[in-house]
């Protein structure tokens, strides 16, 4: 019987991912190259993960008409919920119907942590309602919404391969402020990948909330990025579950949502 490789096909498919990335590097104009290689990423996610998954570049909306920045890739949910709105191009997609959000830079440094949080933080502070449920026993409160995930994706790193891990663990102790700001996961394509499970502690000092970062590294250094950035984000994605209804009623449009019969 023939088998099948999977860890080879994937170091194979990270290769021609290196190597059309490496080929983006040529292009002199940096949009140019940004474009390029946001391009490829979301190409990979819309024809490897299920369906009920898309990549798109968007901005997130919520029912106060705040707007996120314009997010590199958003994963959001194709069979519940809608995109809202999308007008020559520029697409708005409902924070409820968000799963993650990823920003994708050249390279794995400080400044793209600082960078690339902020653009999160845009996103995670938006407001999210959760609908009424149908059941067999009548309308119900809708859960409460999941924890979007927020991720880097890179291409190379400015630190030396073997300093990522020690790098990463300083800097977003350092540069993480609140719950908001967190970034759950990074890749960076030519040598490291990993999930950041945070565990952080809101203390108080002269009555002033104050974030304490705790957090592990969850990481798989005898497989290659790609295939542990596939199954780690299938995994993180199953565990989020369905999105939450949207709650019509919030963004001003009466006359839709049910009531809960109590």
């Amino acid at each position: 019987m023939r088998k099948v490789d999977i860890k080879e096909l994937f170091k194979l498919k990270q290769t021609q991912m290196l190597a059309s990335f490496g080929l983006n590097d040529g292009f002199e104009h940096a949009p140019t190259k940004g474009d390029a290689t946001e391009e490829e990423w979301r190409k990979w996610f819309n024809e490897n993960f299920p369906k009920r998954y898309c990549a798109e570049k968007a901005f997130v909306i919520d029912c106060e008409g705040n707007c996120s920045d314009q997010m590199d890739i958003v994963i959001y949910d194709t069979h519940f919920s809608p995109k809202i709105f999308e007008n020559n191009g520029q697409k708005y997609i409902p924070a409820e119907s968000v799963y993650a959000v990823f920003e994708v830079k050249q390279d794995l440094s400080k400044e793209q942590l600082i960078y690339c949080k902020n653009k999160i933080n845009s996103v995670k502070s938006l407001i999210r309602t959760s609908a009424p449920i149908n059941t067999i026993r009548g309308y119900e409160i809708g859960k409460p919404a999941p924890i979007i995930i927020g991720g880097l994706l890179t291409y190379k790193s400015s630190w030396a391969v073997g300093n990522v891990e020690e790098n990463l663990k300083k800097n977003i102790s350092e540069i993480t402020k609140s719950k908001n700001e967190e970034i759950d996961f990074i890749c960076c394509l030519s040598c490291y990948a990993c999930e950041i499970k945070h565990n952080a502690e809101i203390s108080k000092f002269y009555d002033k909330p104050i974030y304490l970062a705790n957090f592990n590294i969850i990481t798989d250094k005898e497989n290659s990025p790609l295939i542990f950035t596939y199954f780690k984000l299938l995994r993180m994605l199953q565990d989020l579950g369905n999105v939450p209804a949207i709650e019509y009623s919030k963004y001003g449009i009466n006359g839709i949502d049910p009531k809960i019969i109590k």
